[in-house]
Order: C-alpha cells, then sequence, then structure tokens
C-alpha cells in the first residue's frame, strides 16, 4: 500500500496542512496568518505560496476549561517517567463551545483572518494558487467528566456526558448530539458568510486515540458522527499519536472512523524507542499520511530538550529518504506561532529551518547533513 496521496480530489488537493494552535483571548491576526499563507523574503514581502491546508485548534477556552480530552497530572511528557494521563476534570461545557465557533467564525474570526490573509498575498505573489486554501476546523472532546454540559435548545434539558446517573449507551447519545450539534453549526455558519479564498474541507477529531471501557466509548460515538459530517459534503480528519495500539487502529480507517488520518511519529519528544523509519512504513503500510514535528518553545517537561535541531533535521532528510515529502499527505505540528518566529529569528539555524519548511512543502528539499544535539 501507500501512503494517503498528496493532492486527492477528495480533499481539495490537500498536501501539507498547518496546526495552528489559537487562544480565544487573543483572536488570530491577518500577519500572524500570512506566515503560513505565503513564503516571506527577507523584507516579510510574501513572494510565493507556501501551505495549502490549515487546521484551526484551541486546547482551552477563556474560561480555562478544557477543549482536549485528557491532562497530563506528571512531571514528564510523552508517556517517559512519571507520566500520568486522564481525563480532565475541568471540561468545556456549552458556552465553551459557542465561544469556540465564535473564534473560527466571529467578525474577527480566525477562517474570515485567513480568508483577509490570503487576499493579501494574492496581491503581492501575483500568482494563482489554485484550488482555493482549505480550512479544517478541531472538535471540542466531549468529555466524560462533564455531567451539565448545558442544553440545545433554550429551555432543554442539560446534555449529561457522563454514567454517574445512566448507562453508558444513553451517556454516549448524548455525547453525539453535541457533536452533531457543532458540526451542523460550522457547516451552517460557514455557508452564511462569502469567503473567496477558503474551502471548509472538514473537521478535526482531537483526541489522539480511541478509548472504549465501562464508562466511556468513543468507538461508537466516532462511527455514528462520520455520515452526519459526511451530510454536510464533510470530511473527518485525525492524528493519532505513535503506539501500537493506535497503528492497530489504522488498519482499515477509512471504513470505520475517519476520512483521513495523519500517524504522529512522536520523535521529536520521546528520548528512545521512536524510529522515523518504523513510523513512515507503518503509515505507507496503512494508507496514511505522516505528521511532521518540531518547536521553538515548549512548556512541558521533555527529556531531549538539547536535541529538537536534530532531530528536525531528521524529520526533514527523512521526507527524502522514506518518500513522504512528495508522496503523502503531510501535517505539521511547530508548536504556536513556531513559524513566524523562525522567519525572524535571531539564530540563523531558525531562518534556515523556515526556509527548509518551505522547500519541503515545495517538494524539492535536498538532504543535508546531521546536526550535533546540543549538550
Amino acid at each position: 500500500m501507500a501512503y494517503y496521496p498528496q493532492s486527492h480530489p477528495d480533499f481539495n488537493g490537500l498536501r501539507h496542512l498547518l496546526l495552528l494552535y489559537g487562544d480565544a483571548r487573543r483572536p488570530w491576526t491577518q500577519g500572524q496568518l500570512l506566515a503560513g499563507v505565503a513564503h516571506q523574503d527577507a523584507s516579510g514581502r510574501p513572494d510565493d505560496w507556501f501551505f495549502d491546508s490549515f487546521l484551526f485548534l484551541n486546547t482551552k477556552a477563556s474560561s480555562g476549561r478544557d477543549y482536549c480530552a485528557d491532562v497530563n497530572l506528571g512531571t514528564t511528557m510523552c508517556g517517559e517517567g512519571d507520566f500520568f494521563a486522564m481525563c480532565s476534570p475541568a471540561p468545556a461545557a456549552r458556552e465553551d463551545w459557542d465561544e469556540l465557533l465564535d473564534f473560527y467564525f466571529g467578525a474577527d474570526g480566525a477562517v474570515r483572518t485567513l480568508d483577509g490573509a490570503i487576499a493579501q498575498a494574492a496581491a503581492a505573489i501575483g500568482r494563482p494558487y489554485g484550488p482555493k486554501r482549505n480550512v479544517v476546523l478541531m472538535l471540542p472532546y466531549p468529555h466524560i467528566t462533564q455531567a451539565r454540559w448545558g442544553s440545545l435548545v433554550p429551555g432543554g434539558p442539560a446534555l449529561d456526558f457522563s454514567i454517574e446517573r445512566q448507562h453508558l449507551m444513553r451517556a454516549t447519545e448524548q455525547r453525539l448530539e453535541a457533536c452533531t450539534w457543532m458540526v451542523d453549526d460550522i457547516a451552517r455558519r460557514y455557508r452564511g458568510q462569502r469567503f473567496e479564498h477558503v474551502h471548509l474541507l472538514g473537521v478535526y477529531w482531537m483526541f489522539e486515540t480511541v478509548y472504549r471501557g465501562w464508562n466511556v466509548d468513543d468507538h461508537w460515538l466516532l462511527k455514528a458522527l462520520r455520515p452526519r459530517i459526511h451530510r454536510h459534503g464533510l470530511t473527518f480528519l485525525w492524528i493519532p499519536f505513535w503506539s501500537a495500539y493506535n497503528v492497530h487502529l489504522l488498519d482499515d480507517y477509512r471504513a470505520y472512523y475517519f476520512d483521513l488520518a495523519f500517524l504522529q511519529p512522536n520523535y521529536m519528544f520521546y528520548k528512545e524507542g521512536k524510529s522515523l523509519a518504523v513510523a513512515a512504513k507503518a503509515a505507507r503500510a496503512r494508507g496514511a499520511g505522516l505528521e511532521i514535528e518540531y518547536y521553538l518553545e515548549l512548556d512541558e517537561p521533555i527529556g531531549i530538550t538539547g536535541e529538537r535541531h536534530s532531530r528536525f533535521r531528521e524529520y526533514l532528510n527523512g521526507g527524502v529518504t522514506h518518500g513522504y515529502m512528495r508522496e503523502a499527505a503531510c501535517a505539521h505540528f511547530q508548536g504556536a506561532g513556531g513559524l513566524d518566529a523562525m522567519r525572524v529569528h535571531e539564530d540563523p539555524r531558525e531562518r534556515e529551518f523556515y526556509e527548509d519548511i518551505y522547500r519541503f512543502v515545495k517538494g524539492d528539499y535536498a538532504i543535508k547533513p546531521a546536526v550535533r544535539p546540543t549538550p
């Protein structure tokens, strides 16, 4: 089998998807989004097109409640050492989901701002970019710790995602109701606005694995949610972290849960036990895409802080040796605001990586010498 290919017509030509982590208290600016839309020369002028697809995702609401599924109560990241993840004890509620919809589609929302950034780049570059740029929007996780999410209609009953007072199936059905409402409202708001340059491609399931147990059934939820996404002409995307269980879930994943999955190698974060070659082989064998990972700043304790430059060079070089640069649909994690910061960074290594990412996205990056880890 092959990787999930670039430029597939079912995904409006998606080749490289840029992850954009946002914050409702700080709406995206056109200048920030321009960094991913267009390559910029030394003076900051857009001179060529860059990423073709953009994933907006927030991990927390302004209330402090979580959109992400789990929190780490330990002192290390990525399952190494003292790592203990549990479903968030501060789950997002209906008003937080509303806030996220406004973050996407409000007057200064992310989608409108992206549309403006593309228009700005088009005026400067003077060349067409091909199909409309793709947008994918994150769905909040319907937490099983949320017993009073809120009502779907004024005066209606509050949805309960927990099994404190009901059986698992009823809890899962209510989780589905909330997710369906969110998808319906995303589609409605998109249709209600006129975007010149943006195509709503689909929605993203942010939890990086799929659970089923005595108190949760994500398997049933995802299988029931997917056709409700499809009825709007949208697709369902996922980026699972590397684990034997998640790799197993990628077997025939398009027959059950998702339309496109990008395997996340986690090679940027784990000290031992991760291999780009093995991850690339697993993605290729299962018709998946691949995520490429980098960060400038990360507020989490990881064991390979001095290796981020060397490991990112391996990611870039691996795109050539393992074929995913040209053959696979790719997702790109660079932390929050990493790409724009790299462009103007005082460290020449970061500026070089900015140019390398651009060449990688263009498909003509050439292998460079390995970088030694920093002691």
